[in-house]
């Protein structure tokens, strides 16, 4: 009987904690009530005893479940599993991240503070919410996701936009009229907030523009858009660079007003690793594709007739040397033999659809390395995005650098 009633409790566990948290608050109050005649000596009794600070603070964390769990459904609707996960696994993260900032301002810990801090993850899930929707609506095939989820995304970019703003602005105002404080704490987390939700934002508008192209060349049977990468990477390049300036700001801020501040120096770390990586990887990818039509030769047809496998193995599709007119190119020694036998024909012009198709689609001409090996060039061009190397020897684990 016991363990039917656990299991049940555990089954409701939200439901029940809102019932244990409502029921505490009653009874606190009813206490307050009790003792005093007036609702000043009240609230004053309950500001003043520990158990009943603690039950308020409780229910303030049930009314953020609350809302949150509104904000939620108007905004998101449900959540998949492994958002949740991930969510999850943030806030944990954050809230033992934080315990190191509590220990820097723990002469500034307050009322208010522990009341920004709350605000400030409040904010934070949606933003992580968000980013991962966003890299969800990426994945999703043609047509994309529904108007509502483009409604939703817009009014939520808003919505997170004008709260970030306000609460940076808020305490910039404090930090210049009152002077350094914990609250700088917070004007650097909304920064970064501000640098998360433009990246967001960057990333939205590159997939719609995406979507709508599909949709002009074909949809399902549109050619992938070949600069879409690129413009990924910029985009987190760029995030990345405001994310650092904002962290090195705050850790020399903390340094010279409070001491190390232990807590940020991960973040510090990892976001200036992320940063100049990018930023090698961008040096050397514009070094590797500078004049790449030019730098590798084209493979010709009996290159390729003479290779015993034809696959490109970075999109395993067949590479095939095309003429001027789209079609696949005879070797030289079958045009001659043409040539010599009968006259050809003339050659039909291709459909204005499938014409229009290729030249709006990536470029399929099968390009040779210095290392004899071939691949599309679009394909190449991709690979080089993310590895300087020849993509065959990478797969054994020999790297050769075209820079």
């Amino acid at each position: 009987m016991a363990t039917g009633v656990l299991a049940t409790l555990a089954h409701y566990r939200v439901t029940t904690y809102a019932v244990v948290s409502i029921g505490l608050l009653l009874g606190v109050v009813f206490r307050a009530v009790e003792r005093h005649s007036n609702f000043y000596s009240i609230a004053v009794d309950l500001s003043r005893n520990s158990r009943s600070v603690l039950v308020l603070a409780n229910f303030g964390v049930l009314l953020a479940l609350f809302t949150g769990r509104i904000f939620q459904q108007v905004f998101f609707g449900s959540l998949r599993a492994s958002e949740l996960e991930r969510l999850y696994d943030r806030v944990w993260f954050f809230l033992t991240e934080s315990l190191l900032a509590w220990t820097i301002f723990r002469d500034e810990l307050d009322t208010g503070f522990a009341i920004m801090f709350g605000f400030l993850l409040f904010a934070k899930c949606f933003h992580w919410l968000l980013a991962d929707r966003i890299e969800w609506m990426d994945q999703v095939p043609h047509p994309g996701p529904n108007w509502v989820f483009h409604v939703r995304s817009n009014a939520l970019f808003f919505v997170l936009w004008s709260i970030d703003l306000f609460m940076l602005a808020l305490a910039l105002e404090s930090i210049l009229t009152v002077g350094m404080s914990g609250i700088v704490l917070f004007a650097s987390e909304y920064t970064i907030l501000l640098a998360t939700l433009l990246n967001c934002i960057l990333k939205y508008y590159i997939v719609v523009h995406d979507i709508r192209r599909a949709a002009r060349l074909g949809g399902d049977a549109a050619p992938p858009w070949e600069d879409k990468s690129m413009y990924i990477f910029y985009v987190e390049l760029v995030t990345d660079f405001l994310k650092l300036i904002t962290y090195l700001t705050f850790f020399c801020l903390v340094l010279t007003f409070y001491g190390l501040p232990l807590n940020i120096v991960r973040d510090v770390f990892l976001t200036a690793r992320s940063f100049l990586g990018r930023l090698r990887d961008l040096i050397r990818y514009r070094a590797a594709t500078r004049n790449m039509d030019e730098r590798y030769p084209n493979a010709t047809v009996d290159e390729m007739q003479a290779m015993s496998d034809k696959t490109c193995i970075i999109c395993r599709e067949e590479m095939i040397v095309r003429g001027p007119d789209g079609e696949p190119a005879a070797p030289q020694g079958a045009e001659a033999a043409g040539a010599e036998g009968t006259q050809a024909a003339p050659a039909q012009p291709a459909p204005a659809a499938a014409a229009a198709a290729q030249r709006a689609g990536p470029n399929d001409t099968p390009k040779k390395l210095p290392c004899g090996h071939v691949f599309h060039f679009h394909c190449l061009r991709s690979w080089l995005e993310r590895q300087q190397s020849c993509p065959t020897w990478f797969v054994f684990k020999r790297h050769i650098s075209f820079v």
